[in-house]
């Protein structure tokens, strides 16, 4: 499998509650980034996993909407 680093804008959660002054009216998404396994890719989204056995079993997944990534770069290993 590929390795590939996806950068995506995620999505942003703020706990509590804040003054009329304290926030902006749209609160700032988070850039997030992973870099794992390209498990699968569809029209709508792609899987990365964290691990993979010799039997190429998986541990560990994380499914990005496509309308979310910024951008995907593949990674190459020395």
């Amino acid at each position: 499998m590929k390795i590939v680093k996806v950068s995506w804008l995620d999505s942003n959660l703020r706990h509590g509650w804040a003054g009329k002054y304290e926030t902006s009216d749209v609160e700032p998404m988070a850039i997030s980034e992973a870099v794992g396994f390209l498990k699968g890719e569809d029209d709508k989204a792609i899987t990365l996993t964290m691990s993979i056995s010799e039997f190429e079993s998986t541990l560990e997944g994380l499914t990005i909407p496509k309308v979310s990534i910024l951008e995907v770069k593949e990674m190459r290993v020395k």
